[in-house]
């Protein structure tokens, strides 16, 4: 199998091969093995030339020349250094399965090399016999396998650690990438979630203002004969919501384009604002809050007051004009309490039908840590909302 690899390592890898071979050419040529010598090398330097970009065939060249060498009977050549860097490449740039090739071959090829130094013709260390064959030198073979065993293995090693090197590095990249990927999606969660609350907050104020501003209108249009202080009054709380809605809109446009802050954060007085805005609508609201003192967090109150806020937006699009709505606030030492109750007029649809405004409030007293429910028949609407409070209250404790 072939690796890919650059054209310059490419380029790099011949030009070392082509310099080993023409030093090593003269000294081979001038040899006893002469041509066949030669002949061996420039496959040795074929090998190195492609023993990074395939070290599976560089290997394989490496076994076959190796085998026509003991074959032909030539000596050991300088040219069968090359085989050292070649196991080093199996053992780099191989797979598993090459890397085991490569640590057999440095273990049999040096059996096998060491028993022909020592017992074939051509061995350098005495004259042969007239068989062409040494007598057995055991001594001699095991420090010719030892030898050989180290320069081979070595070779080996090296590579395996050069390998394990490169593979950590290509990890320690890796959970790089992985870090920036992982944070570029949180932040990418965090802009859609971001987003989220603004066309929740969007949603909430658009609906509520608009209604006021219909029901207002409507009122006006129907009184302006009969009472035409009326029409003043009514006149004024549409041009009061309509600035806040616009206000309240600018600011979220504002956050949309540069990150600007968050609206200001509803108070418990802002409750009984919003109370009062609606009855002008003509809502009839009869409300029960309870005077104990709960600790809210900013995000829990801003709750609490949109789900307020669209509970009687809601039932002032649906609900009986002629019946109270019965908004209860109850607090204890665990959190707040939200109730809102009306009366739904025969053939209206009910709210959970009419948009997002209802998932809106299940979300906000989640996210508050809080629970929420809505139900209803023909008859009546319920909203029910409990939001933790942020610490136990410690009224009556030593």
């Amino acid at each position: 199998m072939l690796r890919k690899r650059s054209i310059s390592r490419q380029v790099l890898d011949i030009a070392y091969a082509v310099v080993f071979v023409l030093l090593l050419l003269s000294s081979t040529l001038n040899g006893v093995s002469g041509t066949a010598g030669a002949g061996i090398l420039v496959g040795f330097g074929v090998a190195l030339a492609v023993r990074r970009r395939s070290p599976r065939w560089s290997l394989a060249l490496a076994w076959v020349l190796a085998i026509v060498q003991m074959v032909s009977g030539v000596l050991p050549l300088s040219a069968d250094t090359a085989i050292f860097a070649i196991l080093y490449c199996s053992a780099a740039y191989g797979d598993s399965v090459l890397r085991r090739v490569g640590l057999a071959s440095a273990v049999g090829g040096g059996v096998i090399a060491a028993l022909y130094m020592a017992y074939v013709d051509g061995n350098p260390f005495g004259p042969p016999t007239e068989e062409g064959y040494q007598e057995p030198r055991l001594a001699q073979f095991a420090l010719l396998l030892a030898g050989l065993w180290a320069m081979l293995g070595l070779s080996w090693a090296l590579g395996r650690l050069a390998y394990a090197r490169r593979t950590a590095i290509e990890s320690a990249h890796a959970r790089e990438l992985a870090e920036v990927h992982q944070a570029r999606a949180e932040h990418e969660v965090a802009i859609e979630q971001e987003r989220n609350r603004i066309a929740r907050d969007m949603h909430d104020i658009v609906a509520h203002s608009l209604a006021v501003v219909i029901a207002q209108a409507d009122g006006a249009r129907y009184v302006r004969t009969v009472d035409p202080a009326a029409v003043d009054t009514a006149l004024t709380t549409i041009s009061d919501t309509a600035r806040e809605a616009l206000s309240d809109v600018r600011v979220l446009l504002g956050q949309l384009r540069h990150s600007q802050g968050d609206l200001p954060t509803p108070g418990p007085g802002d409750l009984e604002r919003l109370f009062d805005q609606m009855r002008a609508t003509g809502l009839n609201i009869d409300s029960s809050i309870d005077p104990t003192e709960v600790s809210l967090g900013a995000g829990t109150h801003l709750a609490l007051y949109r789900i307020a806020q669209e509970s009687l937006t809601n039932a002032l699009r649906h609900g009986d004009p002629d019946r109270p709505v019965t908004v209860t606030i109850e607090s204890d030492s665990a959190g707040i309490e939200l109730t809102v109750r009306n009366s739904v007029l025969p053939g209206r649809s009910a709210p959970e039908s009419s948009g997002h405004g209802v998932a809106g409030m299940k979300e906000r007293a989640g996210l508050s840590g809080g629970t929420y429910s809505a139900s209803g028949d023909d008859a009546s609407w319920t909203v029910t909302a409990w939001l933790p409070a942020t610490t136990p209250s410690t009224k009556g404790t030593t």
